[in-house]
């Protein structure tokens, strides 16, 4: 049996379904999320179809969450997307559903869930969605088609990391072929508002490089973020700012958290070098190329940058 088919055995099997994502979600999970979710009440309006998560995805415009009891989930079949491990999950209830199922591209690190998908020669879990169901005699409308393209447009960098391979752009292609606008999707993830450009600028002004150059860190303060009036997780989403730096190997942003003073969340990024072993050192994890960290301390801070710093240069 194919993954498809074991997905789609799954799914008509069961009568309730949740869906989850990642904490500090970005396009990929929440477009796998909303995706996934469009296509189950598309093609089953009858059955009980949830997606769960607190947090928001601050880029682009996506559907809000439900809210669900403790039961539901009991009795559900959970479907965890885009997340390496169970801590990341944003709904600690998930692992208590009936059945769990992983569809992820990130390491397996954290084997989890009754069923595991997992691919990580996949540039995006929006990638191994789209494959899989169009693998199925169900159809991917428009809406859904819009939501996975996302995914894999954001997490690739629009097609520019060391992971986008020929079938990135294969999936890319049969999501295309729906009627959505491309250009506006852009717009609608790209675009900024004036007062997010003058932060923008700010960035790139507060970035510290090392001694060798091809490091670079942005440390943004609670003062900072307030002064911008943006969240932490909206602040590291301009981390691409940085990135265009041909002489950067490694790049990072991190921000103080607004509730807890001297408590740090970090994205960090790579052009060759693995960034998520060190990660996953410090409560995170995610892709070779990029990772996330949280609940750092300033001398977790001082201990993460020294680590990337020997990765970096260890590139000379």
């Amino acid at each position: 049996m194919n993954f498809s088919d074991l997905l789609l055995q799954e799914i008509e099997a069961a009568d309730i379904i949740t869906i989850y994502r990642h904490v500090h979600p970005d396009c990929d999970a929440v477009g796998s999320q909303f995706g996934l979710f469009n296509w189950l009440k598309e093609n089953w309006p009858e059955k009980q179809v949830y997606a769960l998560g607190r947090e928001k995805c601050t880029q682009g415009h996506w559907p809000e969450t439900d809210e669900v009891s403790d039961e539901t989930i009991r009795n559900s079949l959970a479907i965890v997307l885009d997340t390496a491990n169970t801590a990341r999950i944003d709904d600690e209830r998930a692992m208590s559903a009936s059945k769990v199922i992983k569809i992820d591209h990130h390491p397996n690190r954290e084997p989890f869930g009754d069923v595991q998908m997992v691919f990580d020669s996949s540039a995006a879990t929006c990638e191994i969605l789209t494959e899989l169901l169009t693998g199925t005699r169900y159809p991917v409308s428009s809406v859904t088609a819009r939501y996975f393209y996302a995914g894999i447009l954001t997490d690739t960098l629009c097609f520019r990391t060391s992971n986008t391979t020929a079938h990135t752009l294969k999936m890319a292609a049969v999501l295309a072929e729906h009627e959505f606008s491309i250009p506006e999707l852009n717009r609608e993830l790209f675009d900024r508002t004036i007062s997010e450009f003058e932060f923008a600028s700010y960035l790139r002004s507060a970035v510290r490089f090392t001694e060798h150059r091809n490091m670079g860190y942005v440390i943004l303060s609670q003062d900072e973020l307030n002064r911008f009036h943006l969240k932490g997780s909206e602040a590291r989403n301009y981390i691409d700012e940085i990135g265009h730096i041909s002489e950067l190997e490694v790049w990072c942003v991190f921000t103080e958290r607004i509730s807890v003073k001297g408590i740090y969340d970090g994205s960090l990024r790579s052009k060759h070098v693995s960034v998520n072993d060190i990660a996953e050192h410090f409560n995170g994890g995610g892709h070779k190329n990029a990772s996330g960290v949280k609940d750092l301390t300033e001398i977790d801070l001082k201990d993460i940058i020294q680590q990337l710093k020997s990765k970096a240069e260890s590139t000379d």
